[in-house]
């Protein structure tokens, strides 16, 4: 039976409600997403929240409750962090919330804060070194990890709105403002050792770097409508601060890619941004579009321990996608095992020497083939590769997921040209060989399993009598499958300049190792 629980997030800037269903897996896909713009900072007086701040949280609480109950929806995790926790009524504030809503809030510490961050990046993305930053009105947490282990972590109590606040009065700010800021945020970067000099990328999570991402994505018309693992390197975060600095509010406010309700505090968190790119000495910083609700999230599901590795993400995403859009898991898995199987073969025989990177994309393209055809038979290709380049896949980077989206759709080089054509900012045109090469084992696999009941189990190579012959190894002769094998096996034969036939060779079942 599926569960549908939501998990709040309150935070000093935005508060946001996140519904989610479980499928019998143990698999979570996200189904509702809804913001409100609280700045709960601002509301912070001499150390205690003020009663409109409170009302405000009271009344965003009371809207989520209403729509967490037309859901239906009991299964709730709340959770506050900087403003609510820097208050010295934060806990009135969070009995009201009980008492008038029935949702029960744990205010978080700022280093759970920070770990439930790095969370949601290893379990997201596929970076075994890192340094990751959450930004938000009122904290900012940092973390590092190393071989996908948290190492050291910390919570600064500053945020986007109060460092706005301390630093940057003049609505264009001055040379004076921001070398203030700049200079108060290395002192405090300072304070953390571990952070100096890493030379690894910076993740940045929350708001302020889906915007920052979005800006430069409209400013280059970037091909792919993704924030999630989008790198910018520090001379782009150091230009687009330049850029920005000279701009009255109503002019930011004006720029591709702003959010209308960020740009009075954009700078202050870009700043922070570009701060820890000098600091850490990282060459590239890296957007995450998943932050403290999917740590939540992934802690829930599946525990307070990290994936050891990035297969474990791979494995969880591809098996999510398969759920989502129901594919024949059993075909599927069949024609993954013969893609792969003759993939290794063709390296055994030397004619070629792809290495796992190939290999895996192979894997995860065969697996998610047939995504598009609970849309539509006749345009499955189509559609699978637009869910494939559309829709999340975690623990790829865009380029690995296009090619995923190109292997798995593969059907015609005029097809693959036009896929290419879109995105020529993010592969190149020596990616058309590899997606050639790769998308005909798929199809030649899938038409092995083209009544998809397994009746080839085995295929094998063999140059036994001169030219390669791959044998099949099904359950009978006569199969469907080999009066439909000639086109594909020719077009492979031409695709890897190698000329293959095959022959069948009746097999009752699979030899046992």
């Amino acid at each position: 039976m599926n569960r549908n629980f939501g998990v709040i997030d309150l935070g000093s800037n935005t508060a946001r409600l996140v519904v989610y269903e479980q499928d019998s897996q143990g698999l979570v896909t996200e189904v509702d997403n809804i913001k409100r713009g609280l700045r709960l900072s601002n509301h912070v007086q001499n150390g205690r929240m003020d009663e409109e701040g409170i009302t405000k949280t009271i009344d965003c609480m009371r809207q989520f409750k209403d729509l967490l109950e037309a859901r239906n929806i009991r299964d709730i995790i709340a959770v506050a962090t900087a403003a609510v926790r820097q208050s010295d009524n934060g806990s009135e504030l969070i009995d009201r919330i009980s008492k008038e809503t029935g949702i029960s809030v744990r205010v978080l510490g700022g280093e759970d804060e920070a770990r439930y961050g790095y969370l949601a990046v290893v379990n997201s993305m596929s970076i075994d070194e890192g340094i990751t930053i959450d930004i938000g009105g009122g904290s900012t947490e940092v973390t590092f990890f190393s071989n996908r282990e948290l190492l050291a972590s910390h919570s600064f109590p500053f945020g986007i709105v109060s460092l706005t606040r301390m630093f940057l009065h003049s609505e264009v700010p001055t040379a004076e403002e921001l070398s203030s800021l700049e200079h108060f945020l290395s002192t405090a970067y300072s304070s953390c050792p571990w952070l100096l000099n890493r030379h690894c990328p910076v993740i940045a999570i929350g708001g302020t770097a889906r915007n920052l991402a979005k800006i430069h994505q409209r400013a280059v018309q970037y091909s792919m409508d993704s924030f999630h693992h989008y790198p910018l390197d520090t001379e782009q975060v150091v230009g687009i601060l330049e850029q920005l600095s000279l701009l009255t509010l109503e002019e930011r406010r004006q720029v591709p890619g702003i959010s209308k309700d960020r740009a009075d505090v954009i700078l202050a968190g870009i700043t922070v941004f570009e701060s820890l790119l000098r600091h850490s000495g990282s060459p590239e910083l890296i957007v995450s579009n998943k932050g403290l609700r999917d740590g939540i999230l992934s802690e829930a599901v599946w525990g307070t321990a990290a994936p050891t590795s990035i297969l474990v993400v791979h494995e969880r995403s591809i098996d999510q996608f398969m759920n989502r859009y129901q594919v024949n898991k059993p075909h599927a898995i069949h024609v993954s095992k013969l893609s792969l199987s003759l993939f290794d073969q063709l390296q055994t025989f030397g004619h070629h020497t792809y290495g796992q990177g190939e290999r895996d994309l192979l894997e995860a393209a065969a697996l998610l083939h047939d995504v598009g055809r609970t849309i539509n038979v006749h345009e499955a290709s189509e559609h699978t590769f637009y869910l494939l380049s559309h829709v999340l896949l975690a623990g790829y980077t865009h380029r690995e997921r296009l090619l995923i989206a190109m292997i798995a759709s593969f059907k015609s080089n005029k097809l693959l040209q036009s896929q290419l054509a879109k995105h020529t900012d993010i592969v190149s045109k020596t990616d058309k060989s590899l997606v050639e090469k790769l998308g005909h084992l798929v199809l030649l696999a899938r038409m092995l399993d083209r009544s998809m009941s397994q009746a080839i189990h085995t295929i094998r190579l063999t140059d036994d009598d001169g030219p390669l012959t791959l044998l099949c190894m099904g359950k009978r002769a006569g199969l469907l499958e080999y009066s439909l094998l000639d086109e594909p096996l020719a077009k492979l034969s031409k695709a890897w300049k190698l000329p293959i036939s095959f022959r069948p060779v009746v097999v009752d079942s699979p030899a046992k190792p």
